[in-house]
């Protein structure tokens, strides 16, 4: 098993968990927990495969990421109570985000994409699943906030495409991983965010 599938599988994991949790806040019986879950997990995987036009997109072809989205969904609901902490959820989601983000960089620069093309089906593939499932569960997603989310991923596979020749893939890809979930915990911990346009700013004021 290469490092590219097991980045895969833990992303697949810590969004399947994410967007149960999600699901079990919204109060969804246990199949609407079950298919928010798979939303999550697979949803950015499948959008990129469709834009990026590469055929039938993976999920529908293997199998193998079921059995963790099964056992991401029952983290989720057996362990209910404990998940409900913020931090946590955050953590999870940090992981699943810096998974996706990089496992599909990688794959980007195995394709020989260009550096646009690169940021596109890392970041497709890192926050389509969650954008899907905010919409479904009737939430602003999570990249339309104010704090640092996307761009923690844009930033760690930006430094992925620049050391990678440097020092080769294998390294690069683990920290870029590492970049990637410090940038958005520290931004969360620390509060740091987004500028955002008011409505009612001072400067917009006649």
């Amino acid at each position: 098993m290469d490092y590219i599938t097991i980045l895969e599988y833990i992303g697949v994991f810590a969004f399947a968990v994410s967007g149960a949790i999600v699901a079990i806040e919204e109060e969804f019986d246990v199949f609407g927990i079950y298919i928010i879950a798979i939303i999550t997990a697979m949803g950015g995987g499948v959008l990129r495969d469709i834009v990026t036009n590469v055929g039938i997109p993976v999920f529908f072809t293997s199998y193998m990421t079921i059995p963790f989205i099964i056992a991401g969904t029952l983290f989720a609901i057996l362990l209910k109570g404990r998940l409900k902490h913020k931090n946590l959820f955050v953590f999870i989601d940090a992981i699943g985000l810096a998974a996706f983000f990089v496992s599909a960089a990688v794959k980007a620069i195995g394709s020989n994409y260009n550096y646009m093309l690169f940021i596109f089906a890392a970041s497709i593939t890192g926050v389509g699943g969650g954008v899907l499932r905010d919409i479904i569960t009737n939430r602003k997603p999570q990249i339309f906030k104010h704090d640092i989310y996307c761009v923690a991923g844009v930033i760690g596979v930006t430094l992925l495409w620049f050391i990678y020749p440097l020092i080769g893939v294998d390294v690069a890809q683990f920290i870029a991983l590492i970049a990637i979930v410090i940038i958005r915990m520290v931004s969360y911990y620390k509060t740091i965010n987004l500028p955002v346009v008011c409505r009612k700013s001072e400067f917009l004021e006649s």
